[in-house]
């Protein structure tokens, strides 16, 4: 988002500030319980959303030099994304050819001599673009083995405007553009490509993956939710509201917003006084606040367990290690703040999703980001 929009986002804040309101939906949504609890729905979804569907990875900053590599294998498929020599990205099943052990870890980092991948089983290597290019004792146990033809299995990678994505599946194909629905604009020039990689949380929760992230898309619970917290810094209950294709974006006001009244818009900054949340289908966040962004990656593990990946990515590279204790401080204390209030609270609306009873869950028409994502489940899983 160039400073123009920022401007214009703070004038829309300010607006819905004064008349103490809300971007809302057309109507009221009612959700079946059993899309939280039913092991069909979530059969179907983990093949439609995660394993044919493009994945949101991450910025351009985290992998950002030759032999940077990314490994996960959360979508059921193990992935590998790695920068090659030339500065391109290539993705590949995290399976090695011969018995198929993964060639990297679900971790960060460097290449093998920042070159190669080397099987830890029985070292059978790889360079960056995939060729296999070592098989130890391959002469005598291997003879005839057409190594061309046992290089790692490619998966569709595309990097652009700053974000990778993956599609799981190395049997289908995707449109970055059309995947993205135009949320390129309302996120650009918060430094996906240049930030700096500060780490990852990794938190498992004993409840739906879509209970996980349906407390992203609203700001409605933050006075009742987070009193001592996220409400002594931004308005409950007002947010606008923007969509992009199946993606959506949502400005939040800081409570000190109106200070900007009294100074003219060529001193304002923008940042200090709002922050953002924005959705990328079917299951990341990507949260930009004043100096920093973070993403949210949430993964279904069964009806009633998920996985979230926090990560956190800053201006710079901390200067020494005080300045890395406070960014490393900060970045607990959010993610404390989500276990212990939002995951805690959510454990229990999970306990009475369990509890057998007919009844729909209601989304009013002030959580449009909620109604979106659900909306576009349905859209997707249907068709």
């Amino acid at each position: 988002m160039q400073r123009q929009d920022q401007i214009r986002e703070i004038k829309i804040l300010m607006d819905l500030v004064e008349r103490k309101t809300t971007t809302m939906a057309d109507s009221v949504m009612e959700i079946d319980v059993a899309e939280y609890t039913s092991q069909e729905q979530f059969d179907r979804e983990k093949l439609e959303l995660f394993r044919n569907y493009p994945q949101f990875v991450g910025p351009s900053c985290l992998v950002p030099n030759p032999g940077d590599f990314y490994a996960f294998d959360d979508t059921g498929i193990p992935i590998l994304i790695v920068r090659n020599a030339k500065g391109d990205l290539n993705a590949f099943v995290n399976i090695c050819s011969h018995r198929g052990a993964p060639l990297a870890e679900c971790a960060s980092g460097q290449a093998r001599r920042g070159k190669m991948f080397s099987c830890p089983y029985h070292g059978w290597s790889y360079d960056l673009d995939g060729k296999l290019i070592g098989i130890p004792f391959g002469k005598e146990g291997f003879p005839g083995v057409d190594r061309d033809k046992l290089g790692l299995r490619a998966l569709q990678v595309e990097e652009k405007y700053g974000m990778i994505f993956v599609m799981p599946n190395p049997e289908l194909k995707f449109d970055i553009d059309e995947v993205l629905g135009g949320i390129q604009e309302r996120i650009s020039g918060f430094g996906f490509e240049d930030h700096h990689y500060l780490g990852v949380k990794k938190v498992h929760t004993d409840f739906s993956w879509k209970l996980n992230m349906d407390t992203f898309h609203e700001f409605y619970h933050f006075e009742f939710l987070h009193p001592e917290s996220i409400s002594t810094m931004a308005y409950s209950n007002i947010a606008n509201y923007e969509q992009y294709g199946r993606n959506h974006s949502m400005g939040s006001p800081s409570l000190r917003i109106n200070e900007l009244k009294d100074k003219p818009e060529s001193e304002w900054e923008p940042r200090e006084f709002s922050s953002f949340v924005n959705y990328i289908f079917p299951n990341t966040v990507i949260f930009v606040v004043n100096d920093h962004f973070q993403t949210w990656r949430v993964y279904p593990i069964s009806p009633d367990k998920s996985v979230v990946y926090h990560s956190m990515f800053i201006p710079h590279k901390p200067r020494d290690n005080s300045e890395q204790k406070i960014f490393d401080d900060y970045f607990q204390m959010i993610n404390d703040v989500a276990v212990k209030e939002d995951y805690g609270l959510v454990d229990k609306v999970h306990r009475g999703l369990q509890a057998g009873l007919d009844r729909k869950v209601i989304i009013g028409r002030n959580e449009p980001g909620v109604q979106n994502m659900h909306r576009q489940l349905h859209d997707l899983i249907d068709a």
